[in-house]
């Protein structure tokens, strides 16, 4: 694998990291949290995967370990994972919604109501700079279509590459051409190396017609450290990466997709009402 995944920190422009995510179908935002913040997350739902033998099947490389929606397992998921600001801001951007969820579309609303509570927005009313070179908005919100847990385990084999749009084919043709309607985004529960298995990008592979077959150095590898997030569009190739430790890599995952698509998952049957923070 000789490709790359460009790196930045939650201090660098959003702007920056959205037209990476543009021109190269994934990006990596280091420490998005702190280490122990992940700590105590994973507290959460270790012991789960602990009693589970790896298993998976042959797409997930028949070693691997899941749980389910990690949101319906206590507040904090929500509040440091779902809705974490710079995430959000970054998601504004590339789905396009007509009701953007970030603190930066919040501050607009604010600077040209006046008000100072940005839940007393009429939020529908928000106008911004349209950000993709295509078209937007490209739907009225978004919302999260799909979670988990996935812990890779070691003397597996490689998941085939795949894009998360291919669930809805063919009703939705293949059209880099198009706004990409889901971004993906990948919490490090536990570090990323290239020897435990770090999630498998390939840069720039949802701009590819659907037909083209990556080559092995056009891959790349989500290597970063525990806290950080790699972010990839609906129609990037990706897949999990074998692990050649005797420690397992964890991942926490999520997707946003844009409001018309049918989710993945009914997060209103598996988050319980009393964890519901809208």
């Amino acid at each position: 694998m000789s490709a790359e995944v460009l790196s930045f920190s939650p201090d660098d422009k959003v702007s920056d990291i959205v037209a990476a995510l543009r021109r190269d179908g994934a990006a990596i935002v280091r420490d998005v949290v702190t280490p122990e913040v992940m700590d105590s997350l994973s507290e959460k739902f270790n012991s789960e995967l602990e009693e589970q033998e790896p298993g998976g099947g042959a797409f997930y490389g028949g070693k691997t370990r899941m749980a389910g929606c990690p949101f319906a397992r206590g507040p904090e998921f929500s509040e440091h994972l779902l809705l974490n600001p710079l995430l959000l801001d970054i998601t504004d951007a590339i789905l396009l919604p007509k009701v953007p969820m970030g603190p930066s579309a919040a501050a607009k609303a604010r600077k040209s109501t006046g008000e100072a509570d940005r839940f007393n927005v009429d939020r529908t009313q928000v106008t911004f700079p349209v950000r993709d070179p295509i078209r937007g908005p490209n739907c009225h919100h978004y919302r999260m279509c799909g979670a988990g847990i996935i812990q890779v385990c070691g003397g597996g084999g490689e998941q085939p590459l795949h894009r998360e749009m291919d669930i809805y084919q063919p009703y939705i043709p293949h059209d880099p051409t198009q706004p990409d309607p889901v971004l993906s985004i990948g919490f490090a529960g536990t570090d990323f190396t290239v020897e435990n298995g770090a999630t498998r990008v390939v840069p720039g592979s949802h701009l590819w017609p659907a037909e083209r077959i990556a080559e092995k150095d056009e891959e790349a590898q989500a290597v970063m450290p525990k806290g950080s997030v790699i972010l990839w569009m609906g129609r990037a190739l990706h897949g999990l990466a074998p692990n050649r430790t005797d420690e397992p890599r964890t991942g926490v995952f999520f997707l946003f997709s844009v409001d018309w698509l049918r989710e993945g998952v009914n997060s209103y049957l598996t988050v319980p009402p009393e964890l519901s923070l809208i």
